[in-house]
């Protein structure tokens, strides 16, 4: 006989069905999740994406998947095609916090 044939010989048979209901206990124990509202965040001095302005994040989305498909970009090395340019032009010009 084999080890696999003798490990199993001693595990006790699985009865279809007697499984289900420990796991159906367990799942009825769990806290269930809800939706919260997200918290504010406290103003700070510190100015960055979290507290950054609308226009700010639309320039900064817009140049980063461009860049991020496009294969005539190479951002590490300052190399852009002309969209690509444009898009860096507006991100760095597009102010990052909204002066009152």
């Amino acid at each position: 006989m084999s080890l696999l044939a003798d490990l199993l010989n001693h595990m006790p048979p699985n009865v279809a069905g007697a499984g289900k209901s420990s796991v159906a206990k367990r799942a009825q124990d769990r806290p269930l999740l809800v939706l919260v509202e997200p918290a504010q965040l406290p103003s700070s001095p510190y100015t960055n994406a979290a507290n950054a302005t609308p226009e700010w994040r639309q320039a900064r989305d817009r140049y980063i998947n461009h860049v991020m498909t496009c294969r005539g970009c190479y951002a590490p090395g300052g190399r852009h095609c002309v969209t690509g340019a444009e898009l860096r032009a507006t991100y760095d010009n597009t102010p990052m916090e909204a002066h009152p």
